[in-house]
């Protein structure tokens, strides 16, 4: 017993001074959380600006770019009431393309008036010789009048077709410069983002969003609301709705989201939820494999420098492998310990509230302590029996990958975890023990310990099971294993060190 505490003292001293666990425990887990929630902070993240240009490509009433700008500057300000948006119509008139175009559709619209006018001066002088009663050749004149309003409004129908062709044609025109404009200006970071507003807009339903940078979700999410409540409103107008109504029915409407535990309801934030489980299961995961590291490679560094025969003629290989295990766990122990306790502080400095995040508790904590021993025992063990069996660092790292790759897998489940927390998939994977504290400690963040007391008792007896099994497996590994050098055991090997006593 005496050399059992010796030689965990040992390992818990060297590695606890060393510049890794110091990495580990400390700067490594910051990196981690940094890279887990940063994309979510860069998400909502808006830097702040006097004002934000949104360009408009109008094909449709100017009404609606009027009360776009109405509606923006009521619902987003910055800090100093200036509007945080700014609505401007994208301007074609310097475009050689649209002037021509246009100045076509002018002489062709003069073209119109001036026949407009002719046959209205036609028409007058019908009506002149029509109320005169005693005018000489009077039918004569009605007939070669009439006549020249035919062939006037002949000629008018047909401009007047002309006229539509040029319409659409500088419409098109309009339409491809203005776009053209629109996106120099936006690569030209001029502008934030452009909308293309159909002509038909009440109907077709579909406006275009441009921007340089797709990521800013938050300000498409914003015009595609105020933009959807302009429809909505104009829509009803047509219907000839009380306007009153209408801005009675679009009050918007605030959700609270709140999420029932087994101590009550509590309010639900989905950034805290889903970033506080993964980074529960990746400081577990490193508190494991830490550890398990540690015990890895020393087993492995004292088989291949011969080191562990001094240590057998010092004491025996239960005891050598024991040491270790406890030592190292310590280790990883006393890491946990470190980090609860920078938590405790962060929530007495008051840097956040522990009731804003409702799985940051005691109980919890307490939870992670076990189902960090449970876990760390039972890749201990796995880990002894990889160090013994392989003959060098190289080859047992396929393995340690595998282990490592499998730990992981609850973090790409999460998502399945915020939705089905009790599906069939999730209580299967809970159950099997090399993944049991990985997926406890998530589905004990998410829906609290009293809700899964009988999950806790029948995953801390498997694990326990398991641990025992298994470091039964270990020993008989260790200490037939661990004196092979150069040679690394096969599956025939290992089975028969398994059956000898």
């Amino acid at each position: 017993m005496k050399n059992f505490f010796r030689i965990a003292r040992w390992e818990y001293m060297t590695r606890f001074r060393s510049r890794s666990f110091l990495f580990s425990t400390f700067i490594l887990p910051m990196l981690f959380s940094l890279l887990i929630t940063l994309p979510a902070f860069f998400l909502t993240y808006e830097e702040e600006v006097s004002t934000k240009l949104i360009g408009v490509v109008n094909l449709g009433e100017r009404s609606l770019v009027t009360n776009l700008q109405k509606q923006l500057n009521k619902n987003f300000r910055l800090k100093n009431g200036t509007p945080e948006y700014v609505v401007m119509p994208v301007s074609v008139d310097n475009s050689p393309d649209y002037k021509k175009a246009h100045s076509e559709l002018q002489t062709m619209q003069a073209r119109m008036d001036s026949i407009t006018q002719a046959y209205n001066a036609i028409k007058d002088l019908r009506v002149q010789y029509y109320n005169r009663r005693n005018l000489p050749n009077k039918n004569y004149l009605l007939q070669k009048t009439y006549d020249e309003m035919v062939e006037t409004r002949e000629l008018k129908d047909l401009i007047e077709i002309e006229l539509e062709t040029h319409q659409a044609q500088l419409d098109s025109v309009f339409n491809s410069e203005a776009r053209r404009a629109a996106d120099s200006l936006l690569f030209k970071q001029v502008l934030n983002a452009y909308l293309v507003i159909p002509e038909d807009i009440e109907d077709n339903s579909v406006i275009e969003y441009h921007t340089y940078t797709p990521g800013n979700l938050l300000e498409a999410e914003r015009l595609h609301a105020v933009l959807n409540e302009i429809i909505i409103e104009a829509r009803m107008a047509n219907a000839n709705i009380n306007t009153r109504q209408i801005s009675e029915w679009l009050e918007p409407v605030q959700l609270k989201k709140y999420q029932l535990r087994a101590r009550g309801e509590q309010e639900w934030n989905f950034y805290v939820e889903f970033y506080g489980s993964i980074i529960g299961v990746v400081l577990l995961f490193m508190a494991i494999f830490t550890s398990g590291g540690f015990l890895f490679s020393s087993v492995l560094q004292e088989k291949t420098n011969r080191v562990i025969e001094v240590l057998l003629s010092y004491a025996s290989s239960r005891q050598i492998m024991a040491g270790k295990i406890f030592g190292l766990g310590f280790l990883g122990l006393t890491q946990v310990l470190i980090w609860l306790g920078i938590a405790a502080l962060f929530v007495f400095l008051n840097l956040f509230q522990a009731g804003q995040i409702p799985y940051l508790n005691w109980d919890n904590a307490l939870y992670f302590l076990l189902y960090f021993c449970l876990g760390y025992l039972l890749y201990a063990a796995i880990f002894v029996s990889i160090g013994a069996v392989f003959s060098s660092e190289q080859e047992a790292q396929q393995i340690n990958l595998v282990l490592r790759t499998l730990a992981i897998l609850p973090v790409l489940l999460v998502f399945l975890l915020l939705k089905e927390p009790n599906s069939g998939i999730i209580q299967v994977l809970t159950y099997i023990p090399l993944l049991t504290p990985y997926f406890m400690i998530m589905r004990i963040s998410q829906q609290g310990a009293l809700a899964l007391q009988a999950d806790i008792y029948i995953t801390t007896v498997i694990l326990v099971v398991s641990i025992i099994g298994m470091v039964f497996v270990a020993a008989k590994i260790f200490r037939m294993g661990i004196l092979m050098y150069g040679k690394k055991l096969n599956w025939k090997e290992i089975k028969l060190l398994l059956k000898t006593s």
